[in-house]
């Protein structure tokens, strides 16, 4: 397995007594014993071991590997006994938490209070909300926000949401990006300080290890990332990928850059080739070469689940021996293959 090192030439610099040492760095000259002035994509860290608190990107495995499901609310309500035995059968493996998807053709939130309020009635899963700038306007997500505590939501997964084709932001009112959208939740979590006494909410964000489909470039997407650090994100979740390569790299350049929560890679089972094509466009992202021909050799859908399942259980095990502490599974509400994935991980 190739470990990611994304180390450049040094060369050290004298600087004015009193002040600390400085290296130049493609031109830039930068404090050599102050790392945390120059934490962008910009100006990053040469080593791991320049700042004693970066995380390291490879280690040993941990002792438990910490699990959490996507769920998404349902459609009918022919839906709604499958999900009750759906949330049944991942409570077996007692994830660290459950997040609940949000969109237009669940009545956006209405549908996610309805799934979180069943879950906590019914189980001791501890759910996170998707909340999406493009749910309401912001007075709209300020009650919302409030509703979902109401509703047993003790997290949110803040997110701006994908855009209408051919639009380019969202109307006068709405949050524009994720970070309003962090804002506001810190700023409902205060106004409800005393019953969130016995702990805060969990603020989770999405990050980007394949780019995010309107970003200028990479650096753009760790800085994003880095803001939303810096307003309180407790851990970030991927969107999709499908090559270990691609995580790992993500992992290694945002550390070297200052980013010190846990980014947990969000792993969706490759069960078709039409799965895989259509979660490639609606993520932004290019299915690799190697996937799309190895799932179009398949002489039968039973074939091809196979390749593709096999596939997801590569890519999963490479990020766990990696030393990645932990997953995050796309389940598409499917408790079989949820499972057929964890078997295959022995999970």
């Amino acid at each position: 397995m190739r470990i990611y090192r994304f180390f450049s030439q040094r060369q050290t610099v004298s600087a004015e007594p009193g002040q600390a040492t400085r290296v130049r760095k493609k031109g830039i000259l930068v404090p050599e014993r102050f790392p945390s002035t120059r934490l962008s994509a910009s100006a990053p860290l040469d080593r791991l071991d320049e700042d004693p608190a970066t995380t390291p990107v490879v280690g040993p495995r941990a002792a438990r590997t910490a699990l959490s499901f996507e769920l998404i609310p349902p459609r009918h309500d022919a839906d709604t006994a499958l999900l009750d035995t759906l949330i049944a059968g991942l409570a077996e493996y007692n994830p660290d938490y459950v997040s609940v998807t949000s969109s237009r053709r669940s009545d956006w939130l209405e549908g996610t209070a309805g799934l979180i309020s069943r879950i906590a009635e019914t189980t001791d899963l501890k759910p996170i909300a998707h909340l999406a700038c493009t749910a309401g306007t912001r007075g709209e997500l300020a009650g919302w926000i409030r509703a979902l505590i109401d509703a047993g939501v003790r997290g949110f997964l803040a997110l701006r949401g994908d855009l209408p084709d051919g639009v380019a932001q969202l109307p006068e009112g709405y949050l524009q990006h994720a970070t309003d959208l962090l804002n506001l939740i810190v700023e409902v979590q205060e106004e409800q300080a005393f019953r969130l006494a016995a702990g805060k909410l969990a603020l989770s964000v999405a990050c980007y290890p394949s780019g995010h489909a309107e970003s200028k470039n990479a650096d753009m997407d760790l800085d994003v990332l880095l803001a939303k650090q810096r307003l309180g994100a407790d851990f970030a979740i991927t969107q999709l990928f499908f090559e270990a390569e691609d995580y790992l790299s993500f992992v290694e350049k945002s550390r070297l850059a200052g980013v010190r929560i846990p980014l947990i890679p969000g792993i969706m089972p490759m069960t078709s080739l039409r799965r895989v094509e259509r979660m490639g466009v609606l993520s932004g992202i290019k299915v690799p070469e190697c996937v799309t021909r190895r799932l179009s050799a398949a002489s039968s859908p039973e074939e091809e689940y196979e390749i593709g399942m096999e596939m997801t259980a590569d890519l999963t095990r490479a990020v766990l021996e990696a030393g990645t502490g932990g997953l995050h599974i796309y389940t598409h509400n499917n408790l079989a293959v949820t499972r057929d994935l964890l078997s295959r991980i022995n999970i």
